[in-house]
């Protein structure tokens, strides 16, 4: 695995304007291939139980159709268009300790294919995804997702105070694509 670090600022993250998509490095990873959940699970059983066991309690979820793309929840890829360093300044203003580090690939949002992408706005509280929550994706509109939302924001604070870890992606708008994406060659951003 490549380790992004030509033209870094010392965050992890490169110093150029374009917009990216980030996936969360999973532990452990076997092979070179990010797949969506429900492929681990005849793939990587193992894998898959621990995976789905952040589902517990949000169960539901993993039942969701995603209009657009006729499929589950569990078989696309979830992308973030929110850098992980955003993520961790806000997790670190809303109180959390900033002793952590959060590892991401970092995705050219050209080499997702758009008709097999959307854009999952998730800008509200419901628990049923309806069409109206979805829209096309587009490669080159990726920086307009890309503002940490002020509802994740409050979320964390919310969370923290209570004494628990948030969903790091609650309320951030999802790129959901279906297919595996090749990791060989991805940059890893770590701050």
């Amino acid at each position: 695995m490549n380790r992004d670090t030509d033209n870094q600022n010392p965050s992890g993250e490169k110093a150029d304007k374009k917009a990216y998509l980030y996936h969360l490095l999973p532990r452990p990873l076997r092979g070179n291939t990010l797949y969506p959940l429900n492929a681990l699970k005849e793939k990587f059983p193992d894998i898959y139980e621990q995976e789905f066991g952040k589902y517990a309690g949000r169960e539901h979820l993993t039942r969701q159709r995603i209009p657009r793309l006729g499929c589950l929840w569990n078989d696309v890829l979830h992308l973030s268009p929110v850098s992980p360093l955003k993520i961790k300044q806000a997790l670190i203003t809303a109180g959390s300790d900033p002793n952590f580090t959060i590892s991401c690939y970092r995705i050219d949002p050209a080499m997702i294919e758009a008709r097999n992408a959307v854009v999952y706005l998730f800008d509200n509280e419901r628990d049923i995804m309806e069409e109206n929550d979805f829209m096309a994706y587009d490669p080159s509109e990726i920086a307009e997702f890309s503002p940490m939302p002020p509802a994740t924001i409050d979320y964390y604070r919310k969370m923290i105070g209570k004494g628990q870890w948030p969903l790091i992606y609650h309320r951030i708008p999802h790129i959901l694509f279906k297919g595996t994406l090749n990791i060989t060659d991805l940059p890893i951003v770590s701050v």
